[in-house]
Parts: structure tokens; sequence; C-alpha cells
């Protein structure tokens, strides 16, 4: 007999909800959680670039998967001074007399500066120490008038403070690899978690620092070379980050005034701060299922529209990446829009906006592109990726951590906080113009909690997998031959091991649905807690090249191949069917009629487009 569970749980909703004009401030600060944790990553991407880019085809760029983005380079973290210290934040720097193209990496000791001007080959310039040589997990930087202005957070950075760097003096550099000095430096406070900067007026938001209950440090930097204290917001204690504008938005009470948007740890906290000396907080918006409101960024300068993340939900609540979409029209309500759920479970981490897209850094799935098309209705939609950890997509601190998308070539700098910086481009063509895509119905179970898919074998093909009521694995290709494949099929278990019954369908016809004859190429015929071996049969007359196949494990009950059920796990994949290789050597040499012939080129045809398609080549003949 199936469990029964009782579940009593007293909970406060708060969606939606916005408390204006309060001065109160939550709960002292929260610790943030992230500490760095490589664990369990899987095989590891062997790099071996060829000062070329590597296009991303079938899912893959030199063996990290990916979805309309190119890989152009990698420059390893040993290679950028600072010897082997671990990567945080990153920013970006275009030199307005050159026009070159710096990326500026965070490390955990320090900042590195990498001309990233040919794509292909970049160039390590040189490294700045931390201020007062102070290392920690966290460090952030931000850019304004040809200068880069840099906090750092953790025990480590007790006396940090804002440090100043003269991005202009990287042209005049001696040789390549230099060590570099802090330009200038202001002190009154020591370490801080992050800074925004509002370049339309010149001043800088230094957050979660030790001072104003770590809210808002605002810093006039029209001079950078001397900074000044400019005033305080810490109405509402800490905030972890910001994003500071003059306001373009709906709300006319406040259109022109400078406004900040505050990700207090529980909150979305919106601030005015035209006065230095007299900021008023507009509202402070809670949420349902918070765990840490992290980081946020506007879709664009219309201000009208919001997305946010919270860094700790994934982890604890056990859901997939989440992003939290809101109407700001009226700042001091804002509204809970909708939410995007990702295809992994992966932590998110910082996000950007462009051009109506959100380029989102989510540490162990990597850059992951979103379309806001239909953000107004409160969804996204994932149009292309690029994954620097190709064996896992856990919810773990590793992976990247942050990107910076605003370089006019188009190319993207990705920090990899273990390994090192990635600069790749998106394939705005293939985004733009998609091919014609199929929609499958939609499957999966209610609670994979105590079983779900833990392996999936087919032929060559193996792939394990977490405990998910769905998985989408269609950046996986299953190569297939037409007529029998050997299968493993392995369920996992939390405590007590349940009979499960499972099925696998293909889209042999590839129309978009499982509904056709044959399309059910395998059925356990029973329900089992064992695993389960057999062998799954595509016909003769499927069509070739990739489609969709979908693996269902249902608990004591036949599954089917749409809807909801109550436990187990579904997963997709993308399978290329491929010629019957024996059948084709089987009759080679064996014509003995016009008939038979005819049959012969056909597959002989099909082979060698199977074969240039492995390739990657096209097929000349």
């Amino acid at each position: 007999m199936k469990r029964t569970r009782y579940i009593g749980r007293y909970a406060l909703l708060m969606a939606g909800l916005s408390f204006p004009l309060l001065s109160f401030g939550h709960s002292a600060m929260f610790p943030d959680g992230f500490k760095f944790d490589d664990s369990n990553e899987g095989e590891k991407t062997q790099l071996l670039l060829d000062q070329a880019t590597t296009r991303c085809v079938d899912g893959s760029a030199s063996g990290y998967p990916c979805k309309n983005i190119d890989l152009h380079a990698f420059l390893a973290k040993e290679n950028m001074g600072g010897g082997t210290a671990n990567l945080n934040d990153i920013w970006g720097y275009t030199d307005p007399v050159t026009g070159a193209e710096i990326a500026i990496v965070g490390r955990t000791n320090g900042t590195s500066f990498v001309d990233i001007t040919d794509p292909v080959n970049p160039v390590f310039l040189g490294f700045l120490p931390s201020h007062d040589n102070g290392s920690d997990s966290w460090r952030d930087v931000k850019t304004y008038n040809d200068h880069a202005f840099i906090v750092a957070d953790g025990s480590g950075n007790k006396t940090h403070g804002l440090q100043v760097f003269d991005l202009s003096t990287l042209r005049y550099l001696p040789s390549p690899g230099q060590t570099l000095k802090e330009t200038a430096h202001l002190g009154g406070f020591g370490n801080a978690h992050n800074i925004a900067i509002n370049e339309d007026t010149g001043y800088a938001y230094i957050v979660g620092s030790n001072q104003c209950s770590g809210g808002l440090y605002m810093v006039n930097i029209s001079n950078p070379v001397k900074p000044r204290y400019a005033g305080c917001f810490s109405a509402d204690g800490y905030t972890h980050d910001t994003q500071c504008v003059i306001y373009k938005g709906q709300d006319a009470r406040y259109f022109g005034r400078e406004i900040c948007v505050g990700y207090n740890e529980d909150t979305i906290t919106i601030v005015d701060v035209t006065n230095k000396s007299n900021p008023k907080q507009l509202s402070r918006t809670p949420y349902q299922g918070a765990q840490y409101t992290h980081q946020g960024w506007f879709l664009n300068d219309s201000h009208n529209i919001l997305i946010m993340n919270d860094e700790l939900d994934e982890k604890r609540d056990g859901i997939n990446t989440t992003s939290y979409i809101y109407d700001v029209s009226v700042l001091d309500n804002p509204v809970e829009i909708g939410r995007y759920v990702g295809p992994t479970s992966a932590i998110d981490h910082n996000l950007y906006t462009y051009n109506n897209y959100v380029f989102e850094t989510n540490y162990r799935a990597g850059l992951r592109i979103l379309s806001a098309k239909d953000i107004a209705a409160g969804k996204l939609a994932e149009v292309a990726y690029f994954d620097t950890i190709p064996g896992s997509n856990s919810a773990q601190f590793s992976g990247t951590w942050s990107n910076y998308i605003y370089f006019a070539s188009g190319n993207i700098i990705m920090s990899d906080i273990g390994y090192g910086l990635f600069v790749v481009k998106p394939d705005w063509d293939a985004i733009s113009n998609p091919d014609p895509t199929v929609e499958y119905c939609e499957a999966s179970s209610n609670n994979a909690s105590d079983e779900w898919v833990s392996s999936v074998k087919m032929g060559n093909f193996t792939n394990g997998s977490a405990a998910k009521r769905y998985s989408d694995f269609t950046a996986k290709v299953i190569n297939l031959a037409k007529g029998k494949t050997n299968i493993q099929l392995k369920p996992a278990f939390s405590g007590i091991k349940y009979n499960e019954y499972w099925k696998i369908w293909v889209d042999l016809n590839k129309d978009g649905d499982f509904e056709d004859g044959g399309e059910e190429v395998f059925s356990s015929n029973y329900a089992t807690s064992s695993t389960v071996n057999g062998h799954l049969a595509i016909p003769a007359s499927a069509s070739l090249g990739k489609t969709r196949l979908r693996v269902v494990m249902r608990y004591n009950a036949i599954p089917d191949a749409c809807g909801t059920f109550n436990y187990g796990e579904v997963e997709d994949y993308t399978v290329n069917i491929t010629a019957d290789m024996a059948l084709a050597n089987n009759i080679s040499g064996t014509v003995t009629s016009e008939k038979n012939e005819q049959e012969i080129n056909v597959i002989a045809q099909q082979l060698q487009e199977q074969y240039f398609a492995n390739l990657g080549m096209p097929n000349k003949r």
C-alpha cells in the first residue's frame, strides 16, 4: 500500500503585498549561504582550443553543453595573476581611445584585467592586489569615467573600503602581466558586499557594508580620484545588491528622480535617493517562498518591469531555477506578475538585461539567455545557454558567478569560480530565426521525493540524474540505429523501494506527439523495484534524424506519455535515428533487380548522409 503523508503547515502568504512608506527594517542580516563547493561536478571537459571560435554544434562546443552560443576562448585562473585564487564577480570596460575591450575579473585576492579585443586570443594585462592584501570569497566591481571602483566582503577584507583604479593606465603598460597599483582609496567603511554605480549622476552605492546597517552607503565619484561620502539609507537594514537609475517609468510622481531598487534578503525595497541627505523609502515588498532575495535588474530603460532572483530557494525548497517577474510601474506598489522556472535545479546568481533579453548566470547551469517577448504576461522563454560545468546542474555553489554583456562587439565574458574566464558569443541569427520547433504534451509526476529515475542506458549512452518530477535532457543526444537496442533503466529510492512501471516513447514521424502506431518502443509490462533490462525497437519506417524520446517511470500503474501522475518521474531526450547498418552490410553487393538496386541506393544515401552528419560536415555528393 502506498504511504500516506500528513503535513501540517502554518504559513503567512505575502505574494504581491507591499508596505509603502514604512521606516522599519527587517531582522539583522542573514548569512548569504555561499560556500564554494565543487564536489560532484562530474567529468571535467579538457579544453583544446585552436585559437579559433568553437561553434556550438549539436549541443556542444568543445565538450561544453550549449545552445545558440559559440565559444571564443577560455583563460584559466592560473594564467591571470593572483596565483590559483578563485574568481568571483566580473565587469567590462571599453577604452574610449583605443576601443580595446577589457574584462575586469574579480578574484578572492584582487582583480585581474584581461584584453579580449581579439576574443579568441585573450591577453592578461595585469593584476591589482586587494587593498591591504585582503582575501575572501567576495569582490565586486563597476566602472565610471575610465576608473574601476572595487569593494570586497568577508572577514578577510575588514579594512578594504573603496579601491579605485585608473583604467586608462592599461594603455601604457610596458608589457602584459604587470602587477598594478591602486589609484585612489576611500575609507569610512571596511568590507562591503556590492557596489552599484549610476553613470547618469556620478554616484556609487555601496551595499552590505559595515556602515548604514548594511544599507545604501552613497559616494560622490564625479571626481573618481577623490571619492567622498554623500549620504546613507539604513531604514530597511542590510541590502545585498541594488540597481540605481534616473527613473523613466510610468509612475509620474517619480519620473526623472533617482531611484534605487534594493534586494534586501527577504524583500524588494525601493528608495528615492534624489536627496542624498534625506532618502525616502517608497515600498518594501516581500513575496511567498522567500529564502534569500539576492539580485535583480530592470528589463529595459522604461523601468516598468524588473526580474529578480532568490539565491537559496532552489537549494532549500528543492525547486528548479526560479526567476521572479515584477510590474513596478507603480513604485509604491510592486506586483509580482509571474515566475519563470528553468529546466535545471542550479542556483541562480547574477542577471542582467539587454535588448529585451535576460542574461542569467546560474552557477552550475552557466549562462542562460531568456526571451522577454511575453513578459507582460509574466512569461520568459529560454533561447540559448552555455554551461561551464558539463557534468552537473545541481544546486551547489560552483560554476559561473557572473557575466558582462555590454561590449559593442556582442562578446560576453563569464567568470567561472574554480576554473577561469570564458569568452562566448550568442548566435543571434539562430536565436532570432529558430528552426521550427514541435511542441510536445507536458508530462510529470507530482512527487519525486521517494522514487525517481536514477539512470537511463541505451546502447552506448548513459545518463544519471537526481530526483525531479520532470527532467529536460533534450540537450543530450542518443544515437539509435533502426532495429533493436539494449536498454537498462534504473530507479532510485530515498527509503522504501516501491514497484515502478516503465515505458518509452519515440516520436518516429516527428509530428509532435507519441500517439502514432509503433511510437511506444518499450514497456516493462509490469511494475518492479529492480533495475529493468530489455531492448527497444526502432522500426524500419522511422524517419532518420533527430526527434523526441520520452521515458516515464510511474509508481505501480501503467504510464501514459502525457499528463501528470502521483509518484515517479518523466525524462525527455533527443534521439538521433540512424540507418540499420547491419541491413546495409547484408545487402551490399547483392543487387538482383532494379527494385533491389533502388532500395540499396536509398540505404547507401542514408548512410552517407548519416556519416557526414556525424562529422558535422555537409554531404558534397
